[in-house]
């Protein structure tokens, strides 16, 4: 029989017993070198060994790693691919054929006039230059809050003068006066009138919505745009942007909200914008997440800004509110103005920065308005200023005070549950049209507003006592305050005017003049003169009727009511010569005005 090694009995021998046999070895020198432990496997429950101990291992520092990569990285030179240091360079280098390389010019070939640059706008000839002759062009701003202010409520630095030029151009147009109040109430019209909106800036901005309208109205169904805001109140400065909503008609029959209610239908809205070529391209700005959705983007022909909401008449609503306002009181848009200015200087005008919004100005101006006696009817502009940042500068706590509008006053704002987590840091204006809404509630910066109002008052101060003492003339008050570098509202008004006066769409404003008279043939030699007035008739009387008081023509529209009742109602017993409109309603037996008026209208057609 033949015996085998010991490497064939291993063999032979069941795996278990191999291993157990391996382990009652006691000789050292025959130990064989054990494997190295599995990182993972299926064990037997039986013969596995137990998993090596982590704790005992060399446990490795993640950190120092990674500092070690970093140190290492920074050691190494810098690299000189082109292609790596511009990140937002893609090479198109595989693409290029071999052909065509051997064509380009070398890199450091000199580049020929811009003027005959392809691809080059073709209206870029009769664009307006900056002040460093560098052409301007259409504006890329997309509503995002870009003004920046500073801490001290100063002029921010788009807006301050140049030394070589001047920064009150409305004050060219002013004739001087002595008394300082006239004179200060004469500069703010005259401000207000330079920065009001001509006409063709206003028809060229109703274009603008005409435009949208007429591409909406293709698409969806029904849809109205509207505008509100500063455009629709008629306030609005030259660069101001053009705030509209778009109704859907389920929306303006029932009150139901249709567009804007998911994000997707926003996108959609975005990309039918981009597709009709209407805005500058890169221009459109998507805000779908926000509490109030809204579309931001950048006229192509015009280069004007646009705000574009969805099935919200909130804006609508606030516009008739201003107007019923602006009738009561007629100096409130003279105000509005010179405020809006004053903010926009020192870039706290725009809500999303924390500043004051163009409807809480209107608020702040209404509310002084309001406290005044008899309305400020008839009283100095130039007082109405100075009162307006006295009271809001000095006296007026925005901490524990809260303005309400109708009816006019003010309210604490510990006690009211709307306005407590707004008691202290910010201002608070109950809105007009709804009392659990607070219009200013998103203004953060309203302690440096108030700041720069306190300091806006010292400085008129300061100018009018310094022209009362000295007889200056020549120098601007409001320029204390409001003196800046106009010439973005100059080139914004150009380019409007330019368009308005070449554009096709604009040549029905611009009629041809009227034809001359055909020329008169001179009378025969022989035509008898005109008869001579008789000696006895008076010359035409040139005096002016005498203007009626308000009594007066009170008295003379009760006569002809009383007239007019007679004549047209013989059935009634007694009605006496003058009679109010609430008497004839009793004496006639109506129940209404309309009624009435029905009636006697009637009454006339069938005697006619």
């Amino acid at each position: 029989m033949d015996v085998s090694s010991d490497e064939n009995d291993d063999e032979s021998r069941p795996r278990k017993k191999r291993a157990l046999e391996s382990n009652n070895c006691n000789t050292p020198a025959s130990a064989p070198t054990p494997p190295p432990a599995p990182k993972w496997s299926n064990p037997d429950p039986y013969t596995v060994l137990p998993p090596p101990d982590e704790t005992q291992s060399k446990r490795v520092d993640v950190v120092k790693l990674i500092r070690k990569a970093r140190i290492a990285a920074s050691a190494q030179p810098a690299k000189t691919d082109a292609v790596a240091d511009n990140e937002d360079f893609i090479s198109l280098g595989g693409l290029v054929d071999e052909e065509e390389s051997k064509y380009q010019p070398p890199q450091d070939a000199p580049m020929g006039p811009r003027s005959q640059m392809q691809g080059r706008d073709s209206a870029i000839g009769s664009r307006k230059r900056t002040h460093d002759d560098e052409l301007k062009g259409v504006s890329k701003k997309t509503g995002k809050p870009l003004n920046k202010y500073y801490s001290d409520g100063s002029i921010i630095d788009e807006w301050r003068v140049r030394p070589s030029e001047t920064g009150a151009p409305w004050f060219n147009h002013m004739t001087p006066t002595l008394h300082l109040g006239t004179r200060l109430h004469n500069e703010i019209l005259s401000f207000y009138y330079w920065v009001k909106p001509v006409q063709y800036e206003q028809i060229v901005r109703e274009d603008l919505i005409e435009r949208l309208q007429t591409a909406f109205q293709s698409r969806y169904y029904g849809v109205q745009l509207r505008a509100f805001g500063s455009f629709a109140s008629g306030l609005y400065l030259p660069t101001a942007d053009i705030d509209l909503v778009l109704l859907s008609s389920n929306f303006m029959r029932h009150g139901i909200k249709t567009f804007g209610e998911r994000k997707g239908q926003i996108y959609a809205f975005s990309a039918f914008i981009r597709n009709l070529d209407i805005a500058v391209p890169g221009s459109i700005e998507t805000i779908a997440h926000a509490r109030v959705p809204i579309l931001k983007f950048v006229d192509k022909m015009t280069g004007l800004r646009v705000d574009l909401s969805f099935d919200n008449d909130s804006g609508l609503v606030a516009n008739n509110t201003f107007q019923q306002w602006k009738s009561e009181y007629p100096a409130m848009p003279v105000i509005v103005s010179v405020i809006k200015q004053f903010l926009l200087l020192r870039g706290l005008n725009e809500v999303p920065c924390g500043g004051l919004g163009g409807f809480s100005i209107t608020c702040l101006v209404t509310s002084l308005l309001q406290h005044l006696p008899h309305g400020s009817m008839s009283q100095n502009l130039g007082s109405i200023l100075m009162d307006f940042f006295e009271f809001y500068g000095h006296e007026f706590d925005y901490e524990t005070v809260g303005i309400r509008m109708e009816p006019p006053g003010y309210f604490n704002k510990r006690v009211y549950k709307v306005y407590r987590d707004n008691k202290d840091a910010r201002l608070s204006i109950e809105d007009p049209n709804n009392a659990d809404n607070d219009v200013s509630g998103g203004t953060r910066e309203i302690a440096l507003i108030f700041k720069s109002f306190r300091d806006a008052y010292r400085l008129l101060k300061d100018r009018m006592v310094y022209t009362a003492m000295t007889g200056d003339q020549q120098n601007s008050i409001l320029e204390s305050i409001i003196a800046a570098n106009y010439d973005e509202y100059t080139e914004q008004r150009w380019q409007l005017r330019e368009i308005f006066q070449t554009h096709p769409r604009f040549a029905r404003y611009q009629a041809p003049p009227s034809p001359p008279p055909p020329p008169q043939s001179p009378p025969p030699a022989d035509s008898a003169p005109p008869p001579p007035l008789p000696p006895n008739s008076p010359p035409p009387s040139q005096e002016p009727k005498e203007k009626m008081t308000k009594l007066q023509r009170k008295q003379q529209a009760s006569r002809e009511r009383a007239a007019r009742l007679k004549r047209l109602r013989p059935d009634l017993p007694s009605v006496p010569d003058s009679i109010t409109n609430e008497q004839a309603l009793i004496v006639g037996g109506y129940k209404s005005q309309s009624d009435m008026d029905k009636d006697l209208a009637n009454r006339e057609k069938e005697m006619k």
